[in-house]
């Protein structure tokens, strides 16, 4: 009797898989972008636009205020600051009828200084995580040669 205890507490002590803590902090920014649809849209990238990276044949980009305010200042440094979002919306398609994922760039206080502090995380429509998520080096690895990691213009 106290093996079958011990094997029923291992087994449920092991079938839920603790987050890591870039899952967590990604769940947190899920919260926090609810409602980006509404946020500012980069002048010259608003809309669905082609794209040819990875994100989709088509995308769409939204900004919260922070990084708006940062891109429209053509006195601000080079480093866009703490709490800055970036959110890419990917299609198959120019319509936007059939996307195929969320990524989100956020600035967050030491959180990897060798690549400025970005955070990555790519979502599915629903929130549910995709891939890795966290000091990526696949997208550092691509985003490096923008301004801050950043590819677009955003004026």
């Amino acid at each position: 009797m106290i093996k079958k205890k011990i094997l029923l507490l291992l087994f449920f002590s092991c079938s839920e898989k603790e987050m890591t803590l870039d899952e967590e902090i990604a769940v947190g920014v899920w919260d926090e972008i609810n409602g980006y649809e509404s946020w500012t849209q980069p002048g010259n990238f608003s809309g669905i636009q082609e794209s040819n990276s990875v994100h989709g044949n088509y995308v769409q980009i939204w900004l919260n205020e922070i990084s708006s305010e940062f891109l429209h200042d053509t006195t601000a440094g080079k480093i866009m600051p703490s709490g800055s979002i970036i959110i890419k919306e990917a299609y198959s398609d120019i319509l936007g009828e059939n996307t195929t994922g969320i990524t989100v760039m956020k600035k967050i206080t030491d959180y990897d200084p060798t690549h400025n502090d970005w955070f990555w995380v790519s979502y599915k429509f629903n929130g549910s995580l995709t891939g890795k998520n966290g000091a990526e080096e696949f997208c550092y690895s691509c985003h490096h040669s923008g301004k801050d990691y950043v590819l677009f213009n955003g004026q």
